[in-house]
């Protein structure tokens, strides 16, 4: 990783995740110390103030060397950083291990581990800066010990680097855990219930500064999976939100939706942030897909990221007025003329740069809208069989776009609009929102997508019997008989002719339905029937609850979380229906 790009997800991280005042200043300051001393190293986590508050705040944690009576020994100290810095002075504190006090008789620290110099209490904003606070503090801690070791065997011996010969330690140390952090090694790795292995043991000791940020270390539970895993090298925290995944989830999700789906779609798995689905190439959508960029780079295989560039690219290119695609050979146009007959230098084709579809001579002329008309009523199968409602039926419109397109409504319900992307439901047009981003209740994640629908969309409806569903067309006296015309929408062979798409080995293709079309029916198959009567259903905004029993209306409350009332002493069941229907 460059130092420019490592320096933009640092700014990331201060700036929008901890919300610093003064990101540049306070990335210069931490830099020009951990140059100083490597041993200093850069965390975030939660600072708790005395009050109680808790704040997402970064921190410099490690060890500072210092010459104490002739020796060098290596004292451990956090320092947290408002943010409000450099205007504030910084939060210094020792760090003492297990097998360490601190000095209740210092000049420089408190019995909580409290640093206390000269230079924090005169702190002077635009020329007190971190690296004169550790040099105060080495100068100050080489005049007075601020930590003594606890172990028996040493004595008051002010010494942090010669803790480790416990008689109860039983499992070698590994070569690369330091003699201080040992028994915190031999701690985690002999914890009752958990089964952590010793390399990820020996990353959580090396990477922290004490038992507790060890053990928080290894404890990240991933969202997805519900693995336990390291965070530092296994677990990739979001862009754009505050949201982590384990590595093996961030590889399998971006290489699923980069390969099958478009980029916007390429969000994060847990909340769906951020919404980049709206018009326009705004400066935060760049922003965030250059941050994901680095990481995808990172993680992914150079087919996938190369992947995702080209459909970034597409993507900005879509954003341009002027621009389409070849509809014969998917070559990008920019077309500056005034006629909508769009000719492709790469295959020599025609497309209408209005409506994209391949340019036949009949829209010489003529509005898109009106050529539409001539397609559809050219259509040799409507010519054959005649089908003007059955034809009617198969235009969907987007309601994000209201671009129209002409599939089946069997199978499926889940429709994804070609133009805008938009998700929504075929049998009530709701859109589709997964998991967090559905607002309807805390459950949605748990659901399935049409949880959230109204009664009366066909995902609920379908399974209802078709007498039940004539009936409810009766109760407002809505007719449904498309009386003789049965014979006009099944085949010589008495099948459903509505098309639908179906997975074959070449793809996805459209055939017809093929399903036994009785005359009961109106020549439609029951599942095509049921379809058009709830289409009439839902034209005529007719309430399904007219029709529920007891157990169904309860089943209705539950599911919008409101409470089912009591049958009352001596009401009538017919009553009592009444009252929770209304």
């Amino acid at each position: 990783m460059t130092k420019e790009i490592r320096l933009k997800l640092i700014y990331f991280f201060f700036y929008l995740q901890c919300h610093y005042q003064f990101p540049q200043d306070v990335i210069s300051d931490v830099s020009s110390v951990q140059a100083a001393y490597r041993d200093l190293h850069l965390y975030i986590d939660f600072y708790c103030y005395a009050n109680g508050e808790k704040k997402q705040l970064v921190n410099l944690s490690g060890t500072v060397p210092i010459l104490y009576e002739g020796k060098s020994y290596n004292i451990p100290v956090c320092i947290w950083l408002h943010n409000t810095h450099p205007q504030n002075p910084p939060k210094c504190f020792v760090n003492p291990s297990a097998c360490m006090v601190i000095n209740a008789n210092s000049s420089y620290v408190d019995k909580n581990g409290h640093v206390r110099l000269h230079y924090l209490c005169n702190w002077k904003h635009g020329t007190s800066n971190l690296l004169g606070v550790v040099e105060e503090m080495r100068t100050a801690f080489q005049s007075e010990t601020p930590l003594f070791s606890a172990l028996p065997s040493q004595g008051l011996v002010p010494s942090l680097l010669q803790p480790g010969k416990l008689a109860q330690v039983n499992i070698p140390i590994p070569e690369g855990v330091s003699k201080e952090k040992s028994h915190i090694f031999q701690s985690l790795l002999t914890l009752d219930g958990r089964s952590f292995s010793v390399e990820d043991v020996m990353e959580a000791v090396q990477s922290s500064r004490d038992y507790d940020s060890a053990l928080r270390y290894l404890s990240h539970e991933c969202p997805i999976c519900s693995d336990q895993v390291s965070f530092n090298k296994k677990i990739v925290t979001m862009t754009y939100c505050s949201c982590a995944i384990c590595e093996g989830c961030f590889k399998a999700y971006f290489s699923s939706v980069i390969k099958e789906k478009s980029i916007v779609n390429v969000v994060c798995p847990i909340c769906n942030m951020p919404n980049v689905n709206g018009s326009g190439c705004t400066e935060d959508m760049m922003d965030y897909f250059n941050l994901l960029d680095i990481q995808i780079r990172h993680y992914l295989e150079p087919e996938i990221h190369e992947l995702f560039q080209r459909k970034l690219r597409d993507r900005t290119l879509q954003e341009m007025p002027n621009f389409r695609w070849c509809a014969h050979c998917s070559f990008g146009l920019l077309h500056e003329a005034d006629r909508l007959r769009m000719d492709c230098p790469s295959c020599g084709k025609s497309t209408c740069y209005q409506c994209k579809s391949p340019w036949a001579p009949q829209h010489e002329g003529i509005t898109c809208e009106k050529f539409r008309e001539w397609q559809l009523y050219n259509n040799p199968e409507y010519q054959a069989d005649r089908l003007e409602h059955f034809l009617s039926r198969n235009e969907i419109d987007c309601p994000n776009c209201t671009f129209r397109f002409y599939l089946s409504k069997g199978g499926c319900l889940h429709f994804k609009c070609t133009q805008c992307q938009h998700e929504f439901c075929g049998g009530c047009n709701k859109p589709f929102r997964v998991g967090s981003a559905c607002s309807f209740s805390k459950e949605c994640h748990l659901k399935g997508l049409h949880a959230h629908h109204p009664r009366n969309c066909l995902y609920h409806l379908r399974d209802w019997p078709v007498k039940r569903l004539q009936q409810l067309l009766r109760n407002y006296n809505i007719p449904y008989s498309l009386e003789n015309r049965a014979e006009d929408k099944r085949s010589s062979t008495g099948m459903c002719t509505v098309l639908e798409h179906k997975e074959t080995s070449d793809g996805v293709v459209e055939e017809q339905c093929g399903r036994r079309a009785p005359v009961l029916y109106s020549g439609y198959c029951k599942l095509h029937y049921k379809e058009y009567l709830v289409e009439l259903i839902n034209n005529h905004s007719l309430d399904p609850a007219v029709m529920f029993t007891i157990d169904e209306i309860a089943t209705e409350l539950q599911r919008w979380k409101l409470s089912v009332p009591e049958k009352m002493e001596g009401e009538l069941a017919a009553h009592y229906q009444l009252r929770l229907r209304r």
